[in-house]
């Protein structure tokens, strides 16, 4: 055996920063100005500060805009007056202002074309406020007991006094 080959001359790579490119150092900006108090307190800064442009406004719903909200709105709150109108009228329901302003208020929501899970809150809201909730099957089977161990006891307090006067008088 003779010696051993001198193995062959390689190449620079041409992509990335060597062999080992994780070891190359981070040039991120806002990794070396969290470095020094001062990066810290401009990036905390710079964190309060409130956005130039924060989005859509409050209260309206995705896909429009605050000044076409509005008059659909307005419409929304006239019509959900006159279903409160005739929902008082035809349920022979009293309300005070406050909870006719409730009722006018999720009338307006649950026909709006805001989010789903806020209608049907509202709509939850009305029904609890104008129907009568039906009584749990619970409720209904305990009422059930009740009554019949009440109807036990009444047929064996009556039999238990028939019993009584049958015995003296069937003795042989």
């Amino acid at each position: 055996m003779g010696k051993p080959k001198e193995p062959r001359a390689k190449a620079p790579p041409r992509y990335g920063n060597g062999t080992h490119p994780q070891r190359a150092p981070k040039n991120n900006y806002f990794a070396t100005l969290m470095s020094t108090p001062e990066g810290r307190a401009l990036r905390k800064e710079w964190s309060k500060r409130p956005r130039k442009n924060p989005g859509r406004p409050k209260g309206v719903p995705d896909g429009y805009r605050k000044n076409t909200i509005e008059p659909l709105r307005r419409e929304l709150r006239g019509e959900a007056e006159k279903v409160v109108e005739v929902m008082t009228k035809k349920l022979d329901v009293n309300p005070d202002e406050y909870a006719t302003e409730a009722l006018v208020t999720a009338v307006e929501i649950m026909r709006s074309p805001d989010a789903t899970r806020d209608r049907l809150s509202a709509a939850r809201l009305v029904l609890d406020f104008t129907k009568q909730k039906p009584a749990s099957k619970s409720e209904m089977a305990i009422s059930q007991a009740e009554s019949f161990l009440e109807g036990l006891l009444q047929e064996e307090q009556t039999n238990g006094q028939k019993a009584e006067a049958n015995q003296e008088e069937t003795t042989h």
